[in-house]
Parts: structure tokens; sequence; C-alpha cells
């Protein structure tokens, strides 16, 4: 299922561009949710599946929860949440180890998605498919195809990752109905300032991440 050993290979221009092409779709979503969450007070009551769609973190979900039904809520998470993993375990699958050294020379040395590679790697001998299972995001999957997980366990495993969290996610909401209703009916109260703090936090994010690249 796996393989450890592949030699630490720089990567020309043509597979550069190749990284590029298959980064992009993954890349255009994690923008997308820096809009989700800029627009989390307009979507919310409205248009709770554009919402996740957009943004798909644990917050946001937890919300949409609420204001969705249980089929539409998991088929919208399931594929937003899915989209992006094929390509990664592409990517990893192509280029290998060279995938984190192109990586490095992007972002930096000690980017915070290059740390959580390194320590996913170390246990991803034991336990990859649990790992994968509990947690199946970008860093995940593009690790699972540098260590050569085959596709159709990748496959069948992230999806059953994501397909429970979504569940126990709509558990939550329904358990939490009260607490989490009070929450979204503050947001769309208090639209206005809830987006502004939004407009503040993703600048401070974005922000946060240029001062680590150039300190590097």
């Amino acid at each position: 299922m796996t393989e450890f050993n592949r030699p630490n290979e720089k990567l020309d221009s043509e597979a550069r561009r190749r990284v590029k092409h298959l980064a992009a779709f993954p890349l255009l979503l994690a923008l997308a949710a820096y809009l989700g969450q800029i627009l989390t007070s307009t979507l919310l009551s409205s248009q709770p599946l554009l919402l996740i769609s957009l943004n798909a973190t644990d917050p946001m979900l937890l919300l949409a929860a609420h204001e969705t039904g249980a089929i539409a809520f998991l088929t919208v998470g399931a594929v937003r949440l899915f989209a992006p993993d094929l390509l990664l375990h592409q990517l990893g699958w192509e280029f290998g180890p060279a995938t984190k050294a192109y990586l490095k020379s992007e972002l930096g040395p000690r980017n915070g998605f290059s740390r959580t590679i390194a320590v996913l790697e170390r246990w991803f001998p034991r336990v990859g498919w649990v790992l994968l299972f509990a947690l199946p995001g970008y860093p995940m999957c593009l690790l699972a195809g540098i260590m050569k997980m085959r596709r159709v366990p990748f496959v069948l495993i992230n999806l059953a990752g994501t397909v429970s969290r979504l569940l126990l996610i709509y558990w939550v909401s329904s358990v939490f109905e009260g607490p989490v209703g009070a929450a979204v009916r503050f947001i769309s109260r208090f639209s206005l300032p809830f987006t502004f703090a939004m407009v503040v936090l993703v600048m401070l994010q974005s922000s946060r991440g240029k001062k680590t690249i150039s300190e590097e």
C-alpha cells in the first residue's frame, strides 16, 4: 500500500508547471473559504448550502447543519470536502518527497503546512489509514499520495472519514439545537459588525501567512 524511500528529487520547470496545475483547484477552494468566512452572516440563513460549499470548516458546518436538512447537508458537505483530495493525492503520488521540498521552497522551511506533514509522516507507516480516516484534510491527502497509498483504499477511507465527520457534526448540531440556533440568530442580527469582524480576521490571517513566509 505504501512506499517510503523515494529519493528527494528537485522539480524541473515542466514538473513545477504540473505541480501548479494539480494544486490550482485545491488552492482555489482554500481562497473560497476566505470568501465564505467573510460572507457568513449573509449566507448562513439564506443560503447555508452555498456557505459550506465555500467554507467547510467545522464551525461553518455546525452552524449550517442547523439550517439545512440532513441529506442536503451530507451531500454538499461531502462533495466540498472531498473535491480537492484526489488532486492532492495525485500530486503526492506523481512527485513524491520532491513535493515537500517544493512546498518548503515556496512557503518557507517552517511553514505550518510542511510542519503538519512532517508530524503526520512519523505515524503514517504504522497507522496511516487511521490518520486518513480521522484527518482527511490537505496535508493528509498529499502525504497519502507521497507514501503511495493506493487510490481505491484512499478514496474509501477518505470518504468514510469525511461522512463520519459530517454525521457527527449534524448530530452535535441537533443535540445542541438551542445554543447553535442562538448563535445563528446572533450572527444574523448583528450581520454588519460580524462581517466587518470577519474581514479583519481574514486580513490578519493573510498578513500572518505573508509575514511567516517573508521571515523565512
